[in-house]
């Protein structure tokens, strides 16, 4: 699907309190030999999360290849070595997804799985990048949101702090505003 239509799908299932608040970008770097890019949602016009495929590479590489020091994986070529070379590479990524460190395809793929889920679905996904989303999505009502958990995730909990303060649910330090709201405050902005 191309990302003019994405967008307009993504956009259009925002709630009334985040309407032209939250945008979704995105852009390629045509100069990159494979013309990667990055992607970018903002909430009054300040970004709040980047899927930058350069950065991640970039990351991912400088992860692995520290790894690859401390344990003396450096040549895949070498049998002995080969499986840690390729090991710190699976722990680099594995701690690029507890960061919420995602390229811009995966941020494709997740805004297309998204747009093909119930709202029920979306909040349940194991794909953070979906269930962050779906915090801003107006199928979400009000109870439902008084009803919810933190996230373990950064991402997820930094989208449901946004929409609970849109909301009128939380003030700016994290505290709910009425004693009815639930007793577990959300992590602050």
């Amino acid at each position: 699907m191309q990302w003019s239509k994405m967008k307009e799908q993504i956009e259009s299932r925002l709630c009334d309190s985040l309407k032209e608040r939250v945008i979704f970008n995105s852009t390629r770097y045509r100069g990159t030999h494979d013309k990667v890019g990055r992607s970018w949602i903002t909430f009054d016009d300040e970004i709040i999360h980047d899927f930058c495929t350069v950065k991640l590479r970039y990351k991912l590489n400088t992860i692995a290849n520290k790894i690859r020091e401390e344990t003396n994986s450096l040549d895949w070529r070498n049998q002995e070595k080969d499986k840690g070379y390729y090991r710190a590479y699976r722990i680099a990524d594995a701690e690029m997804g507890r960061q919420g460190i995602y390229n811009q395809f995966g941020f494709y793929k997740s805004i297309e799985e998204y747009l093909n889920l119930s709202i029920d679905e979306a909040m349940k996904s194991s794909n953070p990048i979906i269930k962050a989303i779906s915090w801003f999505d107006k199928r979400l009502g009000k109870r439902r949101l008084l009803s919810t958990e933190e996230d373990r995730h950064i991402m997820v909990n930094k989208f449901r702090n946004i929409r609970l303060k849109v909301e009128g649910i939380i003030d700016d330090d994290g505290n709910f505003v009425c004693h009815y709201f639930r007793a577990v405050s959300p992590r602050p902005l």
